[in-house]
């Protein structure tokens, strides 16, 4: 049975077929979770499992599960019981988002990764080829789309790279990367069929190939391709496409970019369950190369208390009940160390 899942803030989210689970560290030590049914809508409508077809659907369905559930261990890893009235067994510091500041929220974090990764890389691209001083011009997509996406695809993950980096040095995201790494150690454990505790997902590593990291270096490696089969396609079925302005060229090339993502994203999706099925083949080793280097700087390693999240997480995600629940437990851990 398949699982998954995502690190929050002092927590981790893990999914499995049936149900999802948040598991959040609370300030006092203890740890709640929020566990409900989950059926993914590929399941619920067949068509939408299509090979491609699910791999863009499934994107935009753990987006929105991921930011509800970031929410969620915002509000409960500061959660401070002296100034939080208990509702039926939850609480938090604050009410939790409206359904506008979702949206809100949503579209400002779509808003910002189409500037910084498709925008940005493409006017980067076209505006340093008139810097160097090319002899034939600037360099534009249309014309050139092998080398324009290739060099716009460099572009693009060295600010990824960049951007990671700099986040890194905030705690808080640190502390982020090392639920990353419990998150991964935890289903290894369990894809390797030991018990789940805090012994057995110690021993694992904290890469695994089905990350969302590694299915960014795949989205972005493969982006260069689609992108410049897109250009070659587009001046071929267009003949006046050449002849509009500049700014009209680069306007439609970029919005083709942005429409055609679902299309990368469903590709990335296939080629990264062909790697999670065949991780110690020697040619799936190097396609998931770029991903594993990418882990390097979005996981570390957790300590046993994070683990103990992890684990949490997932056990409620596989035993998860009929109906949405909230239940508060206490750390395993601390009471060990309390009694040694």
């Amino acid at each position: 049975m398949m699982v998954g899942g995502q690190a929050l803030i002092e927590g981790v989210m893990m999914r499995s077929p049936h149900g999802v689970a948040m598991a959040v560290r609370r300030p006092d030590g203890s740890i709640v979770v929020r566990s409900q049914p989950y059926l993914p809508i590929t399941a619920r409508h067949k068509w939408l499992g299509l090979p491609v077809i699910r791999g863009a659907v499934t994107l935009i369905e753990m987006l929105l599960l991921g930011f509800r559930a970031l929410e969620f261990s915002a509000v409960e890893s500061t959660y401070d019981p002296q100034k939080t009235e208990s509702h039926e067994g939850t609480s938090g510091n604050s009410s939790q988002p409206s359904k506008k500041e979702f949206i809100f929220s949503l579209l400002m974090g779509f808003g910002l990764a189409v500037v910084l990764f498709i925008v940005l890389p493409n006017l980067a691209t076209h505006f340093s080829s008139l810097l160097v001083g090319s002899s034939r011009g600037a360099l534009l997509e249309e014309k050139s789309p092998i080398l324009y996406n290739i060099i716009s695809g460099v572009i693009r993950i060295l600010i990824f790279v960049l951007y990671v980096v700099l986040i890194s040095r905030l705690p808080e995201v640190r502390r982020m990367f090392q639920y990353h790494g419990s998150e991964h150690k935890t289903v290894s454990a369990y894809e390797a069929g030991l018990p789940l505790t805090v012994e057995n997902a110690r021993q694992f590593s904290t890469f695994h190939p089905r990350c969302g990291t590694t299915f960014i270096a795949i989205v972005l490696i493969v982006a260069v391709i689609v992108f410049a089969v897109f250009a070659r396609f587009l001046t071929a079925i267009w003949p006046g496409f050449a002849e509009l302005s500049f700014p009209a060229r680069k306007a439609i090339l970029i919005l083709g970019h942005i429409l055609l993502m679902p299309v990368v994203a469903g590709v990335c999706f296939e080629l990264l369950r062909l790697g999670g099925r065949f991780p110690q083949n020697p040619l799936i080793k190097v396609f998931l190369a770029p991903g594993y280097w990418f882990q390097r700087l979005t996981t570390a390693e957790p300590d046993d208390s994070m683990l103990e999240v992890a684990i949490c997480a997932l056990e409620h995600a596989l035993a998860v009940a009929e109906e949405e629940r909230t239940v508060v437990v206490p750390s395993a851990l601390e009471a060990l160390e309390a009694t040694g």
